[in-house]
């Protein structure tokens, strides 16, 4: 088992987009690589990934020089929310974590992370988008401090907020 200690975590730059792309193919398919993307991928991407600016924030996450995971924040408007959009200036965490690194606690660590970045940046909470069945990512961010601010059983996720 690897320590926590043993994670790097490092502001994410434009250089890391890339990264970025797998880290949302990793989200979507729940780590399971062996799946393919849902439906919407394409879409999702452009809205996650492709419109993410490093101004908007994100960490990078090593382990002896290995990528193991990583976030970034994404801020949506209400003509183009993305999926758990909660308000123009609640910006909404995208996280994925390696599977080699996975129950390491890495995935708190960067929770963690990204509430401390939200508050830095002068936000008044942080959002996320679970997906129905995903219960062991909704039981970490629960007990982070995540509450359900809306069930969107059309999309197949629930929209999660912490308010600072």
């Amino acid at each position: 088992m690897v320590p926590m200690s043993d994670f790097h975590l490092r502001p994410a730059t434009e250089s890391d987009r890339t990264y970025l792309e797998r880290l949302f193919h990793l989200a979507d398919v729940w780590g399971d690589e062996s799946q393919a993307p849902g439906e919407g991928y394409a879409d999702d991407l452009a809205m996650y990934v492709d419109a993410w600016t490093p101004d908007q924030g994100g960490i990078i996450a090593y382990q002896q020089r290995v990528p193991a995971g990583g976030l970034w924040l994404r801020s949506g408007t209400d003509r183009r929310p993305p999926y758990g959009f909660v308000a123009e200036d609640i910006p909404e965490l995208a996280i994925a974590v390696e599977a080699a690194f996975g129950g390491l606690g890495l995935g708190r660590e960067l929770l963690n992370a990204a509430l401390d970045l939200a508050r830095k940046q002068g936000r008044q909470g942080l959002s996320l988008a679970v997906d129905e069945g995903n219960e062991r990512a909704r039981r970490l961010y629960e007990k982070i401090g995540f509450e359900v601010a809306e069930e969107r059983p059309e999309l197949h996720t629930t929209t999660m907020v912490t308010y600072f």
